[in-house]
């Protein structure tokens, strides 16, 4: 079997072996492959004792947000003729259900006193958004307390059921692997960057956050964790509604940091220890560190340009901006799975504060990361249209002055990004510009305090085709 095609993972479960009489099963181990769109892939060994010929083995520690269709099960003497999966977990719609034409109790209100209720033998007529009943003689749709129901339905499960029948070539223990995809198990990078005193440098810190909402827990797991967009097709199978999430704290060692390797277009991340999985909460692994990395802050401001003609000044929001380069130069240089950027930075008692989150996608080695930090409360931009005039059908012509004001005791750098529709020129402007983006023109300047009020002035004209 291909190393890459399947993962083990080994558990105890309880099962059934007909018509030969159960045994305990065993556990042999623990193996995971956690991709980061939301699901696993198990591969799992458990020990069963088969007779010679036809079987049922019935496996009922099985996860809810199993994939039925994506089990492969396999034993060096056993042939899988077929495999059922069963899940109807024991809740209101199923039980009702199941007693559609049948009778039951039900606790009513009392017709001769408004506080009182009364219990009456009902037959439920129907379960289609609300219970109908049939009481004597009459129909009742309304309100009811409880329903009283004589016994569980036995085709109701408190945990979903795997049976696979199998034909054996000869009677004996068995260890036989099976092989699935779930749902409810993803895992993200979450990072840490630690910008020092200088502004110019700062520290890097991966981590792998794994969370598990299938309800289902996977102890001393053999784990890989793959990163990249793996293509999933759309499933027609419900999903499992017994699922309840609760949150966890786990401590975070970083010792053992996984190993990255190359997979298709993908990367894998295999973990070096057995990992401990609750079936409703998360872990996080340490995944690398990056004591020293060079990055660069920008002020930025955007502002796209229509076609008509303005007629009150425009405030512009000042982003803030951290950028990075994946480079091995800039102590980096490998693949950064999607995930959750957290920055912080010296405050004015040389204590570390947040300066901002951002998400990013997958950056491979070489790449740029740019992290949005928020907008600057010091540093303003307005505008207002100078000028306005219709050169022809689909040309026009616009003037514009941008005001900037830097309420810092420092120069600060800003670039200014004009967008604009269709074919354009700047025909008149006091400051350079360039265009290092199509459809845009670009002014990189460098504020002064504005100092009793002194602002930081743009002028200039544009021509526009569309």
């Amino acid at each position: 079997m291909n190393k890459y095609a399947y993962l083990f993972a080994f558990f105890a479960v309880c099962f059934f072996v007909i018509p030969a009489a159960s045994n305990a099963a065993g556990t042999t181990g623990a193996s995971l492959a956690v991709y980061n769109s939301g699901r696993a892939l198990v591969e799992e060994t458990r020990a069963v004792t088969l007779p010679k010929g036809p079987a049922k083995v019935v496996f009922k520690d099985v996860p809810g947000t199993m994939d039925p269709t994506s089990v492969r099960a396999w034993a060096p003497c056993m042939r899988v003729l077929s495999l059922e999966y069963i899940s109807l977990p024991v809740n209101v719609q199923n039980l009702l259900d199941r007693y559609v034409g049948k009778e039951l109790t039900a606790i009513l209100p009392d017709p001769a006193d408004a506080d009182a209720r009364t219990l009456r033998k009902a037959t439920l007529l129907s379960n289609d958004g609300a219970p109908v009943f049939l009481v004597g003689d009459e129909v009742y749709v309304g309100a009811y307390d409880a329903l009283l129901l004589p016994e569980l339905p036995k085709d109701l499960t408190q945990s979903p059921t795997l049976a696979l029948t199998t034909d054996n070539r000869a009677a004996g223990s068995q260890a036989v692997r099976l092989s699935y995809l779930m749902d409810g198990l993803n895992w993200r990078a979450d990072y840490a960057l630690t910008v020092d005193d200088s502004g110019t440098g700062a520290s890097l810190d991966a981590w792998a956050t794994l969370t598990n909402q299938s309800g289902y827990a996977h102890a001393g797991a053999d784990l890989k964790l793959v990163a990249g967009d793996v293509r999933q097709a759309p499933s027609a199978r419900p999903a499992y509604k017994g699922m309840r999430a609760m949150a966890m704290n786990v401590e975070m060692d970083g010792a053992g940091q996984p190993a990255e390797e190359s997979f298709s277009e993908y990367h894998v991340y295999s973990v070096q220890r057995p990992v401990d999985l609750p079936a409703s909460g998360m872990v996080q692994l340490s995944l690398f560190s990056a004591p020293k990395v060079a990055v660069t802050q920008e002020l930025s401001s955007r502002f796209q340009a229509g076609l008509g003609q303005l007629s009150m000044p425009v405030k512009q929001p000042v982003e803030s901006t951290l950028i990075l380069g994946n480079t091995e130069k800039n102590g980096l240089g490998r693949p950064m799975p999607a995930g959750l950027v957290r920055v912080f930075m010296p405050g004015p008692d040389k204590s570390v504060l947040l300066a901002g989150e951002s998400t990013i996608g997958h950056v491979g080695s070489g790449g740029q990361v740019k992290l949005g930090l928020g907008r600057s409360f010091d540093v303003a931009v307005e505008r207002s249209q100078t000028s306005f005039a219709r050169l022809g059908k689909n040309s026009v012509e616009m003037g514009w002055q941008i005001r900037v004001t830097n309420g810092k005791d420092m120069p600060q750098a800003i670039r200014l990004v004009d967008g604009y529709p269709g074919q354009w020129k700047v025909t008149v402007s006091d400051h350079q510009h360039t265009s290092p983006e199509a459809g845009a023109v670009t002014f990189d300047l460098v504020v002064p305090p504005s100092r009793d009020g002194k602002q930081t002035l743009v002028n200039y004209t544009v021509q526009v085709t569309y």
